[in-house]
């Protein structure tokens, strides 16, 4: 083998190396992001169970014509109660 050839093999498999390096790290970035992204749909999953569930209890209220009840729900959610009414906040 010559200089040149000797040369030309050690740039080609320099250029291998780096290229195989690089390509570790790709795979790496794209785990993270694949992990990032599970618990993206993990947390989705979770909303969607809790907002399947709410529904569930307004379909009920609204089948059985609950409205009042419907109404007493969400004034309670948002902190109204009953002029008579005494509230006692656990900790």
């Amino acid at each position: 083998m010559t200089i040149y050839t000797k040369r030309k093999l050690i740039a080609v498999l320099a250029c291998l190396v780096v290229f195989a390096v690089g390509m570790l790290v790709w795979i790496g970035v794209l785990s993270a992001k694949d992990k990032e992204l599970d618990d993206e749909i993990a947390d989705k999953q979770a909303q969607l169970e809790e907002l399947t569930e709410e529904n569930a209890i307004l379909d009920a209220l609204i089948d059985e014509d609950n409205v009042t009840a419907l109404m007493e729900e969400y004034a309670r959610d948002e902190g109204y109660i009953y002029p008579d009414e005494r509230v006692y906040i656990e900790e």
